[in-house]
């Protein structure tokens, strides 16, 4: 019998091999450091974070129950996203009407995208925050392909999930909204079904809405921090050279597709894609935002990019297809060398002064690898100053982090053996004391690039203060973190922890 290798198969194929790389690398490297928050709050369910809708903490929270508390639970959810986004993807080139080719390079463009292999081993709002911008383009595509107002309803419990997801979701149904506006297919608007659909968007988003309202609107403050100490780096030449080298092993799709998309009149009907595409990098240049903020575009662009090469390009699919697909293994080893999460080690990528970073420096390795290593080490160091104090000296001790990364990882490795950490950073401020009462504190510092200075600081503060382990990662963003057992604080610090928390949970209520 004669086995014909079908789209599905094709599609298949892909889905096992992305969740096989993650499977075979999910513990090559530590946590990311906001994978730590993110594990936290799913200790703290709530409506809303700081910096975050609720559904991070929902899925970590489903994938702990399910699997434990380990880095396999945290890190399989964003690989299965990663595997419903190749899903997608064949069904959106079935949509278009087409077939093998169009199916296999949409596909390969983006399973060989360092940037999505990165993003789908990570355990962030990312990951799924694509998952919902691709999830969005084949709902928009069902709109215009089949001209049934009814998907409007879809669009909107899309939009809506996507919310609870990331706030950046707003982009790209922006962009869709003006987009739509400059087509015959605005039309579209004037149905009662996009009513209908943008009420449910709205009441599946309002409880994020009242939580945020509830407490001051806390994703403005965390915004206009984040435009301050990050974007403020972020130049729109960098930005739109960011655009290429994210998506380099798929350029030969996503390029020509939007060129395709905007100025070939027989695709004038898919035209809002091109125009979707403009509007979300011109709105991210204005926001000053970073070059992945506009990844979860690119899908979609392969999609139509693979479409139009076996469409318009039957006579030459011999020598087109291999030359893509040469380019698309190529760009995707060298690209490995700059953005090698998760395959590659740190030896692998070190290099002078070549990459850089939020603050706008140049450092040796890249900086999301440098948040993904030295957390556990941190957190089982903790663990052991914790535990070789008597069991009285434990009823009264805390346990101080100067950010959510160090609180976060001594949580999720303190085998239930350790007090909650007390951190006044991101959304531990929710789950701080309103007072300092321990007569013990165990005072994680935050290595280099802080003005506070621990040795001349702490003995202000308690009478008597103990180095007890410096943190020694060469990788390790913080490496030189210090541990100090610091013993019967004075009334004067005290008081003063007590105002200042006071005052910050004020800033996040409206009582």
């Amino acid at each position: 019998m004669k086995f014909s290798l079908t789209e599905k198969h094709l599609v298949g194929i892909f889905v096992v091999v992305k969740l096989l790389i993650h499977f075979f690398t999910y513990d090559n490297l530590e946590l990311h450091r906001d994978a730590y928050l993110y594990s936290a709050q799913s200790e703290h369910l709530a409506l809303g974070f700081i910096a975050v809708p609720p559904m991070i903490a929902l899925v970590g929270k489903f994938a702990t129950v399910l699997f434990g508390n380990t880095v396999f639970a945290l890190r399989l959810f964003p690989a299965l996203i990663g595997a419903a986004n190749i899903v997608i993807i064949g069904c959106a080139v079935k949509e278009l009407g087409g077939k093998r080719v169009a199916t296999f390079l949409a596909c390969l463009a983006y399973i060989l995208s360092p940037s999505f292999l990165h993003s789908n081993a990570l355990f962030q709002p990312v990951s799924f925050n694509q998952f919902f911008w691709l999830l969005s383009s084949y709902m928009m595509l069902l709109l215009i392909k089949k001209q049934d107002p009814k998907t409007w309803i879809w669009i909107g419990i899309v939009g809506g999930l996507a919310f609870l997801t990331k706030y950046s979701i707003n982009f790209i149904y922006a962009a869709f909204a003006l987009g739509l506006l400059l087509t015959k297919d605005k039309k579209l608007y004037l149905s009662k079904h996009f009513i209908i659909g943008l009420g449910l968007g709205l009441m599946i988003a309002l409880p994020n809405l009242v939580w945020q309202y509830n407490h001051n609107w806390p994703v403005f403050s965390h915004m206009e921090e984040l435009r301050e100490r990050q974007l403020v780096h972020v130049g729109t030449m960098d930005f739109i050279a960011g655009q290429i080298m994210m998506n380099l092993q798929g350029i030969l799709l996503w390029l020509p597709a939007v060129v395709v998309l905007l100025f070939f009149k027989k695709e004038r009907q898919f035209r809002v894609f091109g125009l979707s595409y403009l509007f979300v990098i011109l709105l991210l240049i204005l926001g000053s935002g970073k070059a992945y903020y506009a990844l979860g575009i690119y899908p979609i662009l392969f999609v139509f990019g693979g479409f139009f090469i076996e469409k318009y390009a039957q006579q030459y699919l011999k020598i087109a297809v291999p030359l893509i697909v040469l380019h698309t293994c190529v760009s995707f080893a060298i690209s490995l060398q700059f953005d090698g999460v998760p395959f590659v080690t740190f030896e692998d990528v070190y290099e002078q002064g070549a990459f850089k970073w939020e603050d706008g420096e140049y450092y040796d390795i890249p900086q999301d690898m440098a948040d993904m290593t030295g957390w556990q080490e941190l957190a089982e160091t903790v663990k052991a100053i914790y535990l070789d104090l008597d069991e009285k000296e434990r009823s009264e001790t805390d346990i101080f982090c100067y950010h959510y990364g160090q609180a976060g990882a001594i949580m999720f490795y303190d085998d239930d053996l350790l007090p909650q950490p007390i951190c006044d950073n991101g959304s531990f401020i929710f789950w701080a004391p309103d007072s300092i009462t321990a007569q013990k504190i165990i005072w994680v510092h935050a290595g280099a690039g802080t003005d506070f200075k621990p040795e001349e600081e702490l003995p202000k503060r308690f009478e008597q203060v103990s180095l007890k382990a410096t943190i020694d990662n060469p990788y390790f963003r913080e490496n030189g973190t210090q541990i100090y057992l610091c013993e019967n604080p004075n009334e004067f610090w005290k008081d003063r922890m007590k105002q200042e928390l006071g005052a910050q949970k004020a800033n996040y209520s409206r009582k």
